[in-house]
């Protein structure tokens, strides 16, 4: 997903959250002076042609149509995951959300001063500041983290589970890779050797160190019929088997470039070691391994399963006519 894109969707759903939140600080208000709420439910918001449209409208909107009963939902389970850390000792501490707001908006907005400027205009021009986008995410990401929590200290992890881990990490030696493809794409035969020197200058020009950005320039003349990949993965040798064109990436030295490599109906590949790891027996990894597994983010399968857990034990009940009452 583009980062622009990143951006405006949890653009609205700040928008949303500031809706909503407008309308339950209204609510609580009319509990003590009934004449305040009433003029902010008659608040004009716009008007076309003779009809005015209030902020009791937009509210009532809000919540009937779908919002509302989701809101609801998620306040619900937000108190029954409350409740059951409280039970269990658990809570969450600032620097945890602090760190991960800060991982979240340099995803968000960037990590360089040109991407950061772009997200900043795109926040202003919905009239929102960086701190309007951290404060929600301190938010989401704090109940977040506290649900993540209890699911983890309810994970019953067997033994099977820790192996097969290891067997995809520790068993074997590991090294990372990254990749370039240049798939054929819809070239024609007379074209396949001038873009096979070309992709064997650019193995050339990764060997001299220079950015990746620099070396996929395409020259003047050759006809874009392919996009190339780019791509970075841990690769064990067992994960070869069967491809003898590749065995060759873990014989050679560590920031060595492999290539090109050209693969029948397919195209051709580059790939450069970036680093390396030896395997380590089980019964020393064994206990990071269950850290691993244990502290690894929920599916929704599991939250789900674990508020159904907490709804058996924690009475919850939810008024029928919830939003009428608003």
């Amino acid at each position: 997903m583009s980062r622009n894109l990143k951006v405006c969707r949890f653009l609205s759903a700040i928008l949303l959250i500031a809706l909503l939140g407008l309308s339950a600080c209204e609510t609580t208000s009319g509990g003590r002076d009934s004449g305040n709420s009433s003029r902010g439910s008659d608040q004009l918001l716009a008007k076309v042609g003779r009809i005015d449209i209030t902020a009791g409208e937009l509210e009532r909107r809000i919540l009937d149509r779908y919002y509302g009963p989701r809101a609801l939902n998620g306040l619900v389970r937000e108190a029954l995951f409350s409740a059951e850390a409280e039970r269990l000792g658990l809570s969450i501490q600032a620097e945890e959300v602090l760190s991960e707001v800060d991982r979240r908006i340099e995803s968000m907005l960037g990590s360089t001063a040109a991407e950061k400027r772009e997200a900043i205009r795109q926040l202003e021009r919905r009239g929102l500041t960086e701190l309007d986008l951290r404060r929600e995410l301190v938010s989401e990401i704090g109940q977040a983290l506290l649900i993540q929590k209890v699911v983890s200290a309810k994970r019953e992890i067997l033994e099977d589970e820790i192996l097969e881990l290891w067997r995809q990490t520790w068993k074997e030696p590991r090294r990372r890779i990254e990749h370039l493809a240049f798939p054929f794409g819809d070239l024609r035969e007379d074209e396949l050797d001038r873009h096979g020197e070309w992709v064997a200058r650019v193995g050339e020009r990764w060997r001299k160190g220079m950015g990746i950005g620099e070396i996929l320039e395409r020259p003047p003349g050759l006809r874009p019929s392919f996009e190339p990949r780019i791509g970075d993965a841990w690769l064990k040798e067992s994960d070869l088997a069967g491809q003898p064109l590749f065995y060759e990436l873990f014989n050679i030295d560590r920031g060595a470039i492999l290539g090109p490599i050209r693969e029948d109906n397919f195209g051709w590949h580059l790939f450069r070691v970036v680093e390396g790891k030896q395997p380590k027996p089980y019964s020393e990894v064994r206990d990071s391994l269950l850290a691993e597994l244990r502290d690894a983010p929920p599916t929704d399968a599991e939250v789900l399963a674990v508020e159904e857990s907490l709804r058996l034990r924690i009475p919850v009940t939810v008024e029928v006519d919830a939003f009428r009452k608003l």
